[in-house]
């Protein structure tokens, strides 16, 4: 018969070697649930456009250049922009665009003060500029084709906005990140900001008058539809075609 002592450290070995840390096996930690919304991992990528792009507006092109390396680490962010249902129930009050009425359609008329709200309320924020354009692009270089099978704008939309993830999602599994309706960024918008941009989660200007928006819209021509395109308004502004999405760390 082994010694009591021996007996003990066999017992010791048993219970502890089925413990996490002890598993040589061990399979890693399962990403944090994350309803409604996809995991974007940690990454470089390139962000504004190519100087050769044929595909965007030349009045808007010094704004989205220099096209520069950008690192962003991991996030969270919605697979579609916030509806009008979702936002009914923060605002019962909330006036509905009476072109785009729909539950399912993009909520619009939101000022960036509300989307905050909105999405601080869930205990979420507004993505980034950065997060917003590394999230759009789907870690592709350029807009998806055919255009019309990713986003609502002039040629098919009928000009209104489209219940959301009718069309087909981005590498990441993202509805509507182009066209549709715009989406109000965390970011001050600053035109000359990429030639002093931070290597690494940027995190916009430090203050401003407009905060940035992205995506185009329903009634845009496809060069006003893509990832790099910078529009803006002032953060008070409510507008028929200008919605939001949220994000969140992880």
């Amino acid at each position: 018969m082994k010694p009591p002592w021996i007996l003990a450290l066999t017992a010791i070995f048993v219970v502890t070697s089925g413990a996490p840390g002890w598993s040589k096996g061990r399979k890693p930690a399962a990403p944090p649930e994350l309803p409604g919304m996809a995991a974007i991992p940690a990454g470089e990528f390139l962000m504004g456009s190519r100087p050769d792009d044929p595909e965007i507006y030349e009045v808007e092109r010094p704004k989205e250049q220099p096209q520069h390396k950008v690192w962003v680490d991991a996030f969270a962010i919605d697979r579609h922009e916030v509806t009008n249902a979702e936002y009914s129930r923060f605002d019962l009050e909330h006036g509905r665009d009476p072109r785009l009425r729909c539950p399912e359609c993009p909520v619009t008329n939101v000022s960036w003060f509300e989307a905050r709200a909105y999405c601080a309320h869930l205990q979420k924020r507004l993505p980034t500029e950065a997060e917003w354009e590394k999230a759009a692009k789907g870690g592709a270089t350029a807009s998806p084709k055919p255009l019309a099978d990713y986003a609502w704008y002039l040629s098919n939309a009928d000009g209104i906005a489209h219940p959301v993830g009718k069309k087909k999602p981005n590498q990441y599994g993202l509805y509507d990140m182009l066209g549709n309706v715009r989406e109000w960024t965390a970011d001050w918008f600053d035109a000359g900001y990429y030639a002093r941009s931070e290597p690494k989660n940027p995190p916009g200007p430090t203050a401003g008058t407009r905060r940035v928006e992205r995506g185009g819209a329903f009634f845009l021509f496809k060069e006003g539809v893509n990832a790099t395109i910078r529009y803006n308004h002032p953060a008070e502004f409510r507008l028929y075609f200008l919605g939001f999405r949220c994000a969140r760390d992880v």
